[in-house]
């Protein structure tokens, strides 16, 4: 609206702008907290719900029953490794030895071997027993129930 032509209206709206009330209701303006022509949405005043799962007995259960028979490894880890300088003695013995450099040994071969191993048919049980969950459900909501609203200062006018 033109400010100048309606010097009154524009003390309440300096804005110039008359809110738009469609789909909403007027409400005193709060002591605190609220501007006037501040907007407020609808909601449910903060609560909450107690709730509870049903004890239940899931009593015994088992698995079905599986034999693994007979598991073997095979034989194919027959190695040997190198590694740099000659074996002597500094007492022309075999219990000193050290390294040379130069030339080079190998460690006997070894790793040639398997395993057997039965594990067998076999199951598993297990008792679970009588229960139950306790749930939480949090408290939602706002402070009061409201509806959309727009705050207004409301004025008394002695006459």
């Amino acid at each position: 609206f033109d400010k100048s032509a309606y010097p009154l209206l524009a003390i309440a709206y300096p804005s110039g702008i008359i809110p738009d009330m469609r789909g909403w209701t007027i409400k005193g303006k709060p002591v605190s907290g609220r501007a006037v022509l501040s907007q407020e949405m609808d909601g449910n005043k903060s609560h909450s719900h107690s709730a509870r799962a049903q004890d239940t007995d899931l009593g015994t259960k088992s698995t079905s029953s599986f034999d693994y028979g007979t598991k073997s490894t095979n034989t194919t880890g027959n190695h040997t490794h190198q590694f740099g300088g000659y074996i002597n003695s500094f007492y022309g013995d075999s219990s000193h030895t050290s390294f040379q450099p130069g030339g080079g040994a190998w460690t006997q071969a070894a790793g040639d071997h398997a395993h057997t191993v039965y594990i067998g048919g076999h199951g598993h049980t297990m008792y679970i027993g009588p229960h139950g969950h306790v749930v939480i459900v949090d408290a939602d909501g706002n402070a009061e129930t409201t509806v959309k609203n727009i705050a207004f200062n409301y004025i008394v006018r002695l006459a």
